[in-house]
């Protein structure tokens, strides 16, 4: 098994998982971001950790038919990468261009044997939308809700033969903009929630810390901490902090913020897989600022 109690506590075998695609589409928006983390040398900062890195870049097989099936398409690929590396007692560190990937990761970790795994979501936006609550139609406004079985379920069913995930097994968190309906939703769901003004405002170790340890408490197993899959949208960050995404958002999380988060989740759990997603290099500033928020990311998760 891949995961590694508290984070990455030691040298370890890592497989750089890049899904250079924007809702199926290669190489545009943020599906350009992997490729940035890479030229600006993700791979060589995780091995001067001293961990065995290898790079691995996913392709979609099919041709694009339409946009659902195409994301399906880039989430089968996701899915064989992430259960190779878990088979290969490799550690799973995805940087995607949308947060869709999670979907493909999961199915991954289900089919590699991790599917007792928890889901912690850091994101600006509930990302929990069907076809029934969504205002704008927008794909990847989905991902929470295909996880967890609410949207496009028989889809993911058939395409990636996977299992909708538990819903009190997931912790929402740092989301601030959400389609009136979606809202509803997901506060009538099992999910756990933790508002973006409470992370911001009370900081991670008052309004996250203490959901991620019941949480953690109720899947213990009797060897050591529960697995979880942690899940970035770099938009969970103020745009201060992260100018170069496709959405961005006021009142977010600072940079420090997000690494504390990112720290707690390490401190509860042993991470079996990491995704960071939504990087839009265009979008960026001069100075990176984006780029290197989820390079620090990618380290923290890679820090002994």
């Amino acid at each position: 098994m891949a995961a590694v109690a508290a984070g990455l506590k030691a040298a370890v075998r890592i497989a750089l998982i890049a899904v250079p695609y924007d809702l199926g589409r290669e190489d545009v928006g943020s599906g350009r971001g992997p490729s940035a983390y890479l030229k600006a040398g993700a791979a060589e900062m995780l091995r001067a950790r001293g961990h065995d890195v290898a790079v691995v870049t996913v392709q979609r097989q099919a041709a694009f038919s339409n946009e659902l099936q195409a994301v399906l398409d880039v989430d089968d690929a996701v899915a064989a990468a992430v259960e190779a590396a878990v088979r290969d007692d490799s550690f799973p560190l995805v940087v995607a261009g949308n947060c869709n990937a999670a979907v493909g990761v999961r199915a991954g970790l289900q089919r590699g044997g991790a599917a007792d795994a928890a889901l912690v979501w850091l994101d600006a936006h509930g990302d929990f939308n069907t076809p029934a609550t969504t205002e704008t139609g927008y794909l990847d406004g989905m991902p929470l809700a295909m996880l967890c079985g609410r949207a496009h379920r028989e889809a993911v069913k058939n395409e990636l033969g996977s299992e909708p995930l538990d819903e009190t097994a997931v912790v929402h968190a740092g989301g601030r903009e959400f389609d009136r309906r979606e809202e509803a939703l997901l506060a009538a769901s099992g999910v756990r929630v933790v508002q973006g003004g409470d992370l911001r405002d009370s900081g991670p170790a008052v309004a996250l810390d203490p959901v991620l340890g019941k949480l953690a408490e109720e899947r213990r197993p009797a060897d050591g901490p529960p697995p979880a899959h942690l899940h970035v949208d770099l938009d969970v960050l103020d745009p201060a902090a992260a100018p170069g995404v496709a959405f961005p958002s006021p009142h977010g999380l600072t940079a420090a913020q997000l690494l504390e988060a990112v720290d707690l989740v390490r401190r509860r759990f042993a991470l079996a897989a990491v995704t960071v997603a939504s990087f839009t290099p265009s979008r960026d500033d001069d100075a990176g600022t984006t780029l290197a928020a989820g390079l620090a990311v990618l380290q923290r998760v890679s820090a002994e």
